[in-house]
């Protein structure tokens, strides 16, 4: 069996914060808001409610829920469980549900009575729901022990996230209960919280980034405040009225900020900690960030979801030494993570490399998962001589002065007519040229491209610009500039490049 330790541990750790801030704001939704005792007692009744569906089922738990108290609860009612836990992201296609569904093998769906008919057009059998209902959890909590606050032995998975796959179908990426405990670890290292802060949580819950939003929050007794999806249309509006201290978010969203023609004013100024994790977060970005938000620490982390969250954090300084082609350095290492280069397969440690080395990124990590749920997927793991197993990023980065600096993806570089292409370069030129933040270079068609495609939001088409002006050879310029109102994202706030290649596509 499985150890349970860090499963415990966590329990143990949401236990001592519901019992010392019992009747501090947990979660703050629009209209409504809930104590930890509150939260106590949703947590608990959810645990009984899967209890009462199966006691002796281990398999993963669906959440067909929304950023919400009770899908919160929900997260640690199905740890207590002792089963992983699944996010759903409501606004899939039901095809990628259902195929979701299937690989994880979700035995047990979470829903509302919002999402109920979806529950029921996915297939879910009824008693295999779970009906989720706030006025379930109101009331005094008895004294004593809980239930949930007793951790079930059964897997050591504490959720499990579906990223995009190479193959056209998602693959789900197993984070255990030791990777989880490893990642809030290090994660209070590098940054307090503490319980007056009101946190932002705008991520989807089937974005990674969520759960620095989630738990560091809720284990800080912070209180955390999910953003419905109006917000996200004026973002400023939504950290103004509900008061957030520390903001959470994919740069593109700060982006949208402040580039949405909305006023913004002072909304930022309460601000104490803006925390970007997700995309390449670039030196221009961040300076207009500071000027809005001017009383925020601002912090750099980088880290993919087979590696829990984040693996690196760099504290922002407007000093040109903490950027390359314009993009701040993600920075330095958490003290448990092993780096690497890999150069035409050679392995080679960052200690033991030379400054100014380049490669693919490798971690060794106590956060680093063990495998995809499919089998059956390519391996992405290598082993150096001495034995340790490194988890290949696919991320070029530049290795200077003890810290690390974000380069691209490797398979952004690109060949066309026999040259090689790194996008980053180019879109770090147009920007200081175009004088704009809004824009994306991709190279097109997505399969043996034959031109690079300049996108750019904006009310007209940009200026024509040369090899002289831009400071790059011939073969590097956009053949084509198509203006947009606004860059697409994904459903994680990231930039859709998919979506761009559609576009370029569709345009004479």
């Amino acid at each position: 069996m499985p150890d349970s330790n860090s499963q415990q541990k966590l329990l143990a750790r949401m236990r001592d914060v519901v019992i010392r801030h019992g009747d501090k704001i947990a979660v703050a939704e629009h209209e409504r808001a809930f104590t930890y005792a509150d939260f106590d007692a949703m947590i608990g009744c959810i645990h009984g409610q899967l209890e009462g569906v199966d006691p002796q089922d281990t398999g993963p738990v669906g959440l067909l829920l929304d950023r919400s108290a009770l899908a919160y609860a929900a997260m640690w009612a199905s740890i207590a469980h002792g089963r992983a836990y699944v996010p759903l992201n409501t606004s899939y296609p039901r095809t990628r549900l259902q195929n979701i569904i299937a690989q994880a093998r979700i035995s047990t769906v979470v829903c509302d009575e919002g999402t109920l008919h979806l529950a029921h057009e996915l297939g879910i059998d009824a008693d295999r729901r779970v009906i989720a209902s706030v006025t379930k959890h109101r009331g005094e909590q008895p004294a004593g022990d809980r239930p949930w606050w007793r951790a079930r032995r059964g897997g050591n998975v504490a959720y499990v996230l579906f990223t995009s796959g190479s193959t056209g179908q998602p693959k789900g990426v197993p984070i255990s209960y030791d990777n989880l405990c490893a990642f809030i670890q290090n994660m209070q290292g590098a940054i307090a919280y503490t319980p007056d802060d009101v946190c932002s949580q705008v991520c989807e819950l089937s974005f990674d980034f969520s759960v620095h939003e989630i738990y560091l929050a809720l284990l800080g007794g912070c209180t955390l405040c999910p953003a419905r999806r109006v917000d996200l249309f004026n973002p400023a509006h939504y950290v103004a009225n509900r008061s957030i201290t520390v903001w959470i978010a994919v740069p593109s969203l700060a982006r949208v900020i402040l580039n949405n023609g909305v006023p913004i004013g002072d909304s930022l100024r309460g601000i104490r900690l803006s925390i970007f994790n997700g995309e390449a977060l670039t030196a221009g970005l961040a300076a207009a960030w500071h000027d809005a938000a001017p009383n925020s620490e601002i912090w750099n982390f980088y880290g993919p979801t087979e590696c829990t969250v984040a693996v690196t954090a760099q504290r922002w300084v407007d000093e040109p030494e903490l950027q390359e082609a314009d993009v701040i350095s993600i920075g330095q290492p958490f003290p448990d993570c092993q780096t690497a280069l890999l150069d035409d397969e050679h392995i080679v440690t960052t200690l033991a490399a030379a400054d100014g080395a380049v490669g693919e990124l490798l971690l060794a990590t106590p956060q680093r998962f063990t495998g995809y749920t499919d089998p059956e997927l390519a391996s992405p793991f290598v082993t150096d001589s001495r034995g340790t197993t490194f988890y290949r990023t696919g991320d070029r980065v530049l290795w200077r002065q003890g810290r690390l600096y974000h380069l691209g993806r490797v398979d952004h570089q690109v060949k066309i007519g026999g040259h090689r292409i790194e996008l980053l370069e180019i879109e770090h030129r147009l920007r200081h040229c175009l004088k704009t933040e809004a824009l994306a270079v991709i190279a097109h068609p997505a399969e043996q491209p034959t031109e690079l495609v300049l996108f750019v939001e904006g009310p007209a088409e940009p200026a024509q610009l040369d090899s002289e002006t831009l400071g790059l050879p011939s073969y590097m310029l956009p053949g084509r500039s198509i203006v947009v109102d606004a860059l697409p994202v994904n459903s994680h706030g990231k930039l859709d490049r998919a979506a761009l290649h559609s576009v370029a596509g569709s345009e004479p």
